[in-house]
């Protein structure tokens, strides 16, 4: 029983490190993308995924899902930038100028939220 609560264990240190390891690819630093709901531990990657790659943050719309409304502050809640993505499938980029945690919160047509968190290092 020991045995095999350990080989458990041991699979999902694997996994997670794989996982790990996969976010990030030739510098490109791939932003987990929540549901905005009480147990967010819901993902929406497959219709919205988002990546930074030095100061440029890239969130792109797979699927339709309507129009988003995107907005990006800093670690002190300050609004960076906003914009709104009418037509979906489709991309908005944002650069970031200063170092730092970010926040992205993304508001789709029927009221669902979405965000995630990264880092911009200069």
């Amino acid at each position: 029983m020991k045995r095999l609560i350990l080989m458990i264990m041991l699979l999902q240190v694997v996994f997670s490190a794989e996982a790990k390891q996969k976010n990030v690819k030739e510098g490109v630093d791939v932003i987990e993308v929540y549901a905005n709901t009480c147990n967010s531990a819901e993902t929406r990657h497959q219709s919205i995924s988002a990546d930074i790659i030095g100061n440029t943050l890239t969130i792109t719309f797979n699927e339709n899902v309507g129009i988003a409304h995107i907005v990006i502050k800093d670690s002190n809640g300050v609004y960076i930038d906003r914009e709104n993505v009418f037509s979906t499938p489709d991309y908005a980029t944002f650069f970031i100028n200063d170092a730092g945690y970010y926040r992205m919160d993304i508001t789709l047509n029927n009221g669902e939220q979405y965000y995630g968190y990264f880092r911009v290092e200069n």
